[in-house]
């Protein structure tokens, strides 16, 4: 996959996050933005190891850079974004056991990471997701580092606080430094009667798209929603997605995947301490055995 790297100009700076975000959204989430202000030149981005450079020229115009190759085009803005449209390969996941099984893998230990809205897409990132990941070499941890829930048509979003700060979100959105930690288990696929509790226990509601109260829980197809402790969300659409570095998932690899993953965490306690120690993962170390004095005992 490939790094990109894009420059803008100060007053371009919400049409370099627009497009930053439309990248991460697709697949592109080594996707960063930097002001000419701070470095305008490419030898900043192949210093820091960046496969492609955009510059921001004005509100229609980039120059698009290939460092490797050296290729350079002058290009209509319009043309770097991805289209938001229903893809025709979409692998949509309706299955509720796989969702229940998904939403703990997802809840247990992990943390809601990053948001995007497009015109009729919608994406949250959640890291730390107890399933397996078959990419990376034995050597590394296998706890999926970061996975996508993505929805499609008639998407609706809101976000709910208990803050003192209006656009939380939008920095939320736009650091990727922070995290909101789901509450154990409280993140609930299709359970309306959950979302509308959601809605009575925050103080402050964020509409982000297409949120009409109530009533949007009424007539969606799919919901998903979380507490975060002082945040939480309520989102939905159609159809659900659900992506990784990996790509797709389909609905029947979600279930062995998450069997997958509590045998890695049977055997990361049992070897943990000894010399065939696996690499530390923190998924595995904040889920301890019932008897973590004794993690080689029975399970």
């Amino acid at each position: 996959m490939k790094k990109t790297l894009v420059f803008y100009k100060p007053k371009y700076a919400d049409l370099a996050i627009k497009l930053r975000d439309n990248y991460r959204a697709h697949d592109h989430e080594e996707t960063d933005i930097v002001s000419v202000e701070e470095h305008d030149d490419i030898e900043f981005a192949e210093k820091m190891q960046y496969d492609e450079a955009v510059f921001i020229e004005d509100s229609d115009t980039v120059t698009f850079h290939d460092i490797k190759s050296g290729y350079t085009n002058r290009l209509p803005v319009s043309d770097l974004f991805y289209n938001d449209q229903k893809p025709d390969s979409l692998e949509a996941v309706t299955s509720r056991a796989a969702l229940n099984i998904l939403a703990d893998a997802i809840s247990d230990v992990g943390s809601w990471w990053c948001w995007h809205v497009g015109n009729d897409m919608l994406q949250l990132e959640f890291c730390d997701v107890q399933l397996y990941d078959e990419t990376k070499a034995e050597e590394e941890t296998h706890t999926t580092d970061v996975l996508a829930v993505r929805f499609y048509g008639h998407v609706f979003a809101v976000f709910l606080d208990d803050l003192n700060d209006e656009n939380w979100h939008e920095r939320f959105r736009d650091d990727d430094s922070i995290l909101y930690p789901v509450d154990t288990y409280d993140m609930a696929f299709n359970d309306k009667k959950e979302a509308e509790s959601l809605l009575k226990d925050y103080r402050n509601l964020i509409p982000v798209k297409n949120f009409k109260g109530a009533e949007t829980l009424v007539t969606a197809k799919n919901i998903l929603c979380a507490r975060c402790n002082e945040v939480g969300f309520i989102v939905g659409g159609n159809e659900i997605e659900i992506v990784g570095k990996r790509g797709k998932y389909t609905e029947e690899e979600i279930e062995p995947l998450s069997r997958k993953w509590w045998e890695y965490w049977k055997d990361y306690w049992r070897l943990r301490g000894t010399r065939d120690a696996l690499p530390k993962d923190y998924a595995c170390e904040v889920t301890i055995p019932v008897d973590k004095e004794d993690p080689q005992g029975n399970w």
